[in-house]
């Protein structure tokens, strides 16, 4: 179990580092009407998009043919991340918006919508999050391929969906927690986010992509 969670954890924290959804999560907070209701729902179609992720993936990973040591599929998996993170990052260098981004800007313009579409939002910012979604199937590949027992996959996979989903659920809860006193914190933070968001995200992903990559070469038979 630890070290099936030593490999999870830190692809699990690079999933997490999404300034597209932190920043989502907080313009939600900052509106005037049901903040915590909207952001809570945000939270939750972001979360319930990556439940059905887990599944979809489970669901492809079960029939994936996997051998104990070097595994020709298992580098195939890893060595497929490492080239998507690095056109990824490549996206995110450039100038043009991202579909994250692109989303986020249309989700400002929905701050009078009913508090039930905000669980569409939620659940389409996940959609198209997709350097999180990269490596969340990279940390389940992980998990699905362990040799632990089937309580300890669930207990893995559950740190991993928690984690993933931290962006959403900090903000939210420190609100709901702390009320308006939450504010100067989320606002420091999110200025940082928003002035070197894109460089955040491209970091994360070079430095997955490297990790994935050496990993994915060590594996070839």
């Amino acid at each position: 179990m630890g070290t099936l969670l030593a490999t999870v954890l830190p692809l699990a924290l690079g999933a997490a580092v999404s300034p597209t959804l932190f920043t989502l999560e907080v313009l939600v907070l900052s509106g005037r009407r049901h903040p915590v209701s909207r952001g809570w729902a945000v939270a939750g179609g972001s979360a319930v998009m990556l439940v059905l992720y887990t599944v979809l993936g489970l669901t492809v990973l079960e029939h994936v043919v996997h051998h104990r040591g070097h595994s020709a599929t298992d580098a195939a998996i890893d060595l497929g991340a490492a080239l998507l993170l690095a056109l990824l990052a490549i996206r995110a260098l450039r100038r043009h918006p991202t579909a994250a981004e692109n989303h986020n800007h249309k989700a400002s313009r929905m701050l009078d919508a009913p508090t039930a579409a905000f669980w569409g939002l939620g659940a389409l910012a996940m959609l198209v999050n997709f350097s999180t979604l990269v490596l969340y199937l990279a940390a389940l590949h992980q998990v699905s391929h362990s040799s632990v027992d089937l309580d300890e996959k669930v207990v893995a996979g559950l740190v991993l969906l928690l984690i993933t989903l931290l962006p959403v659920l900090l903000p939210v809860t420190l609100v709901a927690v702390l009320g308006h006193r939450a504010d100067p914190v989320l606002s420091r933070v999110n200025g940082f986010v928003g002035r070197h968001g894109r460089a955040i995200t491209a970091g994360i992903e070079v430095v997955f992509c490297l990790v994935l990559l050496f990993k994915g070469i060590g594996e070839l038979p």
